[in-house]
Order: C-alpha cells, then structure tokens, then sequence
C-alpha cells in the first residue's frame, strides 16, 4: 500500500509540474523512476524536470547546483510558466472551492466570512507579489542574459544596474506563502475535534498543495535563478 501511495503521489506531483505548461499533455511512456517521460510539444528539459520533481519531494537535502547546470533561460521560462499557472487556473479553482462553500452553507458557518476575507486579500497580495516579479525581476534578468550573449555590443551594463538593483530586490523580497498557513489554522480551530465537512476538506487540500508549491517555487527563484543571474551580473559589470 505505501508504495502505491507514493506513486500516487508522484504521479500526482508530477501532473502538477507539466500543468504550468499550455498544451501540455501528461500522456507518454514512463521511464525507469516510474514517472511519465515528458512529452515532446512541452518545451521542457526532462532532466530538469526529473530535478523540479526531486524538489517537490525533498527540499532539505536538494543539491542546487544540480540545476543550475541548466541554463538560465530555461529556469526563467519555467517560473513565468509558473506565474501564468498560478493566476489562470490555481487561483480561480481554490476561488471556485470557496464559492462552492458559500452556496452550500451560505451564512451558517460563521468561519466563511474570516475564510472570504482572508482569502480575497491574500489574492491581492499574490497578484501584486507576481506583477512585480514580472514587471520588475525577470525583465532584468531578461536583459542580462541578452547582454551576456552579445558581448561585442556596446551597452552600458552600470547603468542598467543603477535602475535595478538585484541584491537589493533580494533584502526586500518577502515570502508570500507564509500566510496561506492562516487558512489551514482557521479552519482546523473552527473544525476542533468535529469531523469536517468535505467541500471544508477539498478546500484546505487546495489551500496546502498551494502553499507546498509557492514554496517550491520560492526556492527555485532564490536558490537557483538569483544566484545565476548574479553571476551573470558580476561578469558583465567586470
């Protein structure tokens, strides 16, 4: 039975990963560690992947610069596929879940309007985390990496560092998923010892996978991209 849980729970981890992709299909022969081998329209290094699922799966121990063996824009594409899976289809299916709440116990619940509340502002807090990530982060690094691959160009590096400042974003970036962990307490205090009711349950499953995911996610960025793009950086500004 445990090993049939954990290939359940790989098989499921590893649905998760190639969602992020569009047009991506899970369908495919499996390769040696029991998982599906990537399919060949997913613009996606399978070693990668096998890696991002090794992280899924233990972050403690993980060796990042196992990753960073990969190039840089292959990890950016995978984080702005990440966004865009986020805000177009993990955000509006935990939002679904709670209008499902709603409807079924309506205001009998006293917990549904502290639930609502919390999660309409964390919503906020993440779009805006990820637009300035977008508008702001990946840009940069976009721009280094176009400036590192034509070095017989003449640009000005100093000066597209005094307008963006990496280290310093660094100082500032706060992790976002340490509030999702709200939910899950408000929840099992309402619940206590009473047994909770499913639409409850799929929602605090939702709400804790989520939370598993911005953390992978955060990982990847600070541990494997920053680093890469640093370096990046330290070369071209001599």
């Amino acid at each position: 039975m445990a090993a049939l849980n954990e290939f359940i729970d790989s098989a499921k981890v590893y649905q998760l990963v190639l969602e992020r992709f569009e047009g991506g299909s899970t369908t495919g022969v499996y390769s040696e560690k029991g998982r599906q081998e990537v399919n060949p329209s997913i613009d996606m290094n399978p070693e990668l992947i096998e890696l991002i699922l090794d992280l899924y799966n233990n972050d403690e121990d993980f060796p990042f610069e196992k990753m960073q063996k990969f190039s840089i824009t292959e990890i950016l594409n995978y984080l702005q596929a990440t966004h865009r899976y986020y805000l177009t289809k993990k955000l509006p299916e935990i939002e679904q879940s709670l209008v499902h709440i709603f409807s079924k116990y309506g205001q009998s619940h006293q917990l549904l309007a502290s639930l609502a509340y919390f999660f309409n502002d964390y919503k906020t807090k993440l779009i805006e985390h990820i637009r300035m990530e977008e508008k702001e982060l990946f840009p940069y690094i976009s721009t280094l990496i176009q400036i590192s691959q034509k070095p017989q160009e003449d640009t000005n590096v100093a000066s597209i560092n005094a307008a963006f400042n990496l280290s310093k974003f660094m100082e500032v970036h706060s992790p976002i998923e340490d509030e999702l962990q709200e939910v899950s307490e408000l929840i099992r205090k309402y619940s206590g010892n009473q047994s909770m009711p499913l639409p409850y349950k799929i929602f605090l499953n939702q709400v804790e996978l989520f939370e598993m995911e911005l953390r992978k996610h955060a990982i990847i960025e600070d541990h494997v991209l920053v680093p890469m793009a640093l370096e990046i950086e330290k070369k071209l500004l001599g």
